[in-house]
């Protein structure tokens, strides 16, 4: 089974609606039953889920399976990391972690997350394990950049 890729777009709309509380059958359903008004309210109502209503209706087996078996994001930006860590996993950064030129630094990570991060990221970051804690059961690691030929 080879996995889906979603946008980063698509990753922020769709961890949004997660971290607003909604869990992954009830986005399926209400994404199916074309019910926008539900989230009106996620993050404020500072995003418009027209786009993941458009996948839904265009292909449903690529949003839903998605949603129920994970997916890569086909280019990763910057911000695109720090919004997965603090919408999926409550890391935030300055709290949790730093940010060091085009890095992110000391983030820690149980077991589970980190082997969900490293196959939900594209292809343009690494991450570098630092460190394990056996009193938290964190790895402590660091994204970074990968530098990619001119």
């Amino acid at each position: 089974m080879s996995i889906v890729k979603l946008s980063q777009w698509e990753m922020m709309l769709l961890e949004a609606a997660r971290s607003h509380g909604f869990v992954d059958e009830e986005i399926i359903h209400k994404l199916r039953s074309e019910n926008t008004e539900a989230f009106l309210d996620v993050e404020g109502g500072k995003f418009d889920f027209t786009h993941l209503f458009d996948l839904s209706k265009n292909d449903p087996h690529t949003l839903e399976t998605a949603i129920r078996d994970g997916y890569q994001i086909k280019f990763t930006t910057f911000n695109g990391i720090k919004f997965l860590l603090n919408k999926r996993y409550d890391i935030q950064a300055d709290r949790d972690y730093q940010i060091n030129g085009d890095s992110l630094d000391q983030v820690p990570l149980k077991d589970h997350a980190l082997s969900w991060v490293r196959q939900a990221i594209s292809k343009n970051w690494r991450i570098v394990e630092l460190e394990k804690r056996t009193d938290s059961g964190d790895t402590i690691v660091r994204f970074e950049l990968v530098n990619t030929p001119s």
